[in-house]
């Protein structure tokens, strides 16, 4: 009897009509220069000359999302995504600090593969929103902003522990493009990640 009813719990949880609300956060791979995964950079670079040059970045991600089960396993809703970095570059005896922020948010669809203790899913996403970047060093101060559109795609497992909630672990790829609003250029960055969240179910 115990084993029919754990293993109907995962389904139980992902039946039409329920919801969910779920935090994370990512560790990417890739140029995403921080803007959506958690890094903590430190590297010296050392010319021919014997001087050194030292980059520091520390930056927090952290996404959220909050849906609704449409059909039996398939929940949709909508993705909050926030960064906060900051960096300093030490440059032949000249400091120059940055400070960056990022928000976004937009739609989602999650699909779960079966039920049980173990589950596997699958999921899309995409992020619209804006990042801002503030440099100062060598008596100068600059600020940049950048409107930001991503698309993400994961496939992932959700280890249940217990009645209501569940350990997400996801293999991500997003691609991100930057657009700079006064200048106008774009940039785009890909990544591949792991996201380490939880989610609630109730």
């Amino acid at each position: 009897m115990m084993l029919i009813l754990s293993g109907l719990t995962g389904f139980a949880q992902t039946e039409k009509g329920n919801f969910l609300l779920s935090a994370g956060t990512s560790i990417g791979v890739g140029d995403s220069e921080g803007l959506m995964g958690l890094a903590f950079t430190n590297s010296k670079i050392k010319s021919d000359d014997g001087s050194t040059s030292e980059i520091k970045l520390t930056n927090f991600y952290v996404s959220t999302k909050a849906g609704f089960f449409l059909i039996d396993n398939l929940a949709g809703g909508l993705d909050l995504a926030m960064s906060f970095s900051s960096g300093s570059t030490d440059v032949a005896g000249l400091n120059f600090e940055s400070n960056t922020n990022f928000f976004g948010v937009g739609p989602f669809l999650r699909y779960y593969l079966g039920n049980g203790k173990i589950i596997p899913f699958a999921e899309v996403n995409t992020l619209f929103g804006s990042r801002n970047e503030n440099s100062q060093g060598a008596g100068t101060d600059s600020e940049s902003k950048f409107s930001v559109a991503n698309i993400g795609a994961g496939l992932g497992i959700a280890i249940f522990l217990g009645g209501r909630s569940a350990l997400d672990l996801v293999t991500s790829y997003n691609s991100t493009k930057l657009k700079e609003t006064e200048d106008a250029f774009n940039v785009t960055q890909n990544t591949l990640g792991l996201k380490i969240g939880f989610t609630v179910f109730f």
